[in-house]
């Protein structure tokens, strides 16, 4: 494994939403609940921040008493003269608990890459396996439940050493359930790789999924969220406080082609002066992330522009994992991962 983590003691992974490599500042987190996805209330139209739990202590090279992941399982995406970032929704997380957990960990550590965005976890103890499965990395979990206490939460696997969190994870528009039933999960990471170092803020998404064709109701819901959300990402980046370089990844449920009931969703995020959607040249190579009848890209890594200045244009791919692994589908998730190598790391 590359770029290995300091060494650290070992501490015993509770069900935290927060096992940092580094230490972060103490907090309480927000006692956060919006109702699940496909329920028609709404818990309110307010852009409130929720604060995730945290936990000092890194496991990254303690013995934890798991096998070391089979790399072999698919190709190696990451390399030591890049930084790799992936969004994946692992659907229903895990959708076996005997085999989907090492499976999935064998997948990240064969990939190779420095940040996972990932979505719909339905098990926190299953999470904490991951992470103690993954050498060198370690976990950010979202605290959101919906207001059934069920929860498909987001999440962080970031490498150890590479990356460091800076201060708590936060839960943008924790409060507008009825737009994002589930809230984005930000981190702000440092990137450190010898001498060079720079900080950005990374925003893991799960937008309204929509609840069959034509199901205008879900498109609106979601064209209100591009909306809050990247008027939320240009105040940071305009608050003067060094947030520039901001990545937002993971499930959008939409193409970047989806206009229904004449509404261009994508639109602001389509400002090319201030965003790169880095997945969009998978859509024009007719690329798929969802394993549906329809094969749509529904997944996205958007970065703002300033990102360019430390990384480069960056190459976005798609990870087709269904031909490396029996039974994909049933045993791991309906969605690919999709990726980012950013060439031209300082």
């Amino acid at each position: 494994m590359r770029r290995p983590a300091t060494l650290a003691s070992s501490l015993a992974l509770a069900l935290s939403t927060f096992v940092a490599a580094c230490p972060v500042p103490d907090g309480t987190a927000g006692d956060i609940s919006t109702r699940p996805d496909g329920d028609g209330g709404d818990e309110g139209e307010g852009e409130g921040e929720g604060e995730g739990e945290g936990e000092v202590g890194c496991t990254a090279n303690a013995n934890t008493g798991f096998p070391p992941p089979l790399t072999s399982i698919t190709d190696r995406v990451g390399s030591d003269a890049t930084f790799d970032v992936a969004a994946w929704n692992i659907r229903n997380f895990p959708r076996n608990r005997t085999t989907t957990v090492s499976t999935v960990a064998d997948v990240i550590a064969a990939l190779d890459v420095d940040l996972v965005a990932v979505a719909e976890i339905e098990d926190e103890a299953a999470f904490n396996e991951l992470t103690r499965r993954l050498p060198g990395h370690e976990g950010v979990l979202s605290t959101h439940t919906y207001s059934t206490g069920d929860y498909q939460k987001l999440g962080f696997l970031y490498r150890c050493g590479l990356l460091t969190p800076i201060g708590r994870p936060q839960l943008p528009f924790a409060s507008d359930g009825f737009n994002f039933p589930r809230p984005p999960l930000q981190q702000r990471f440092r990137y450190e790789a010898g001498d060079q170092s720079f900080e950005f803020t990374a925003i893991a998404v799960h937008f309204k999924a929509s609840e069959g064709d034509n199901d205008r109701d879900s498109s609106a819901r979601r064209a209100v969220a591009f909306e809050r959300l990247e008027a939320y990402v240009n105040s940071l980046v305009t608050s003067n406080n060094g947030t520039d370089e901001v990545i937002v990844l993971g499930d959008f449920n939409e193409r970047l082609d989806d206009v229904e009931g004449g509404l261009d969703n994508w639109a602001p995020f389509l400002n090319e002066s201030r965003y790169v959607v880095r997945s969009r040249p998978l859509e024009a190579a007719g690329e798929a992330s969802f394993l549906s009848s329809a094969n749509a890209l529904i997944d996205h890594i958007v970065t703002t522009r300033a990102f360019d200045d430390e990384v480069g244009a960056g190459s976005a791919g798609v990870v087709k994992l269904e031909q490396d692994i029996l039974n994909y589908r049933d045993q791991i998730s309906d969605h690919r991962p999709i990726t980012l190598i950013m060439r031209g790391v300082p």
